[in-house]
């Protein structure tokens, strides 16, 4: 899956990837913004899919926070 976030000039974009790895039985995920002047990326990895999302979206509250 990958997914764009921001909706007008003062959000940023943020590009979402999120993918299931079997080796791992994990849902695995990055977020990269490379809006600002040193791109910044995040990763993370859960065994359930909603704390995954979870992870995904307290990231993004967390770097809309730091604007």
């Amino acid at each position: 899956m990958h997914f764009l976030i921001g909706l007008n000039w003062n959000i940023p974009n943020m590009k979402i990837n999120l993918w299931y790895c079997k080796d791992m039985n994990q849902w695995r995920w990055t977020l990269t913004d490379d809006q600002r002047p040193i791109v910044k990326q995040e990763s993370g990895q859960r065994d359930n899919l909603r704390d995954a999302m979870n992870d995904v979206a307290n990231t993004v509250e967390y770097l809309m926070s730091q604007i």
